[in-house]
């Protein structure tokens, strides 16, 4: 088994739903989630150097900060990132396990850790 450890400083951030502009149009994703889903992407890019993996044995998730938001949600932003980058896709068949573990910290002290395991 390869594992890679990733511990990203950054605030914490649950999956955004899309949005309906007003009077119809495409719906949209929010510009704060958009942001900071770029942001999460550029990090891991840096450290990151091997193509996307057709299949993750399992995908470790520690957050920690203030109780705020579902942990799906809080995981579902974070496997949106990795998307097409670290794996294929976010899918079952890709990615069918999933560990994920929340930790009361401060505002200030808020990461994200992520470890990923593959053969």
């Amino acid at each position: 088994m390869k594992t890679a450890d990733f511990e990203l400083n950054v605030p914490l951030m649950s999956k955004a739903r899309p949005r309906s502009p007003r009077g119809g149009g495409r719906p949209y994703m929010p510009k704060a989630y958009m942001d900071w889903k770029a942001n999460v992407r550029a990090i891991l890019g840096e450290w990151w150097t091997i193509p996307p993996l057709p299949k993750v044995t399992a995908l470790v998730l520690v957050f920690r900060g203030p109780a705020r938001g579902d942990l799906d949600n809080l995981a579902g932003a974070v496997l949106d990132s990795g998307n097409g980058l670290i794996w294929a896709d976010d899918r079952v068949g890709v990615l069918p396990t999933l560990a994920l573990r929340w930790t009361k910290a401060a505002k200030a002290e808020q990461s994200i850790y992520m470890k990923v395991i593959w053969e």
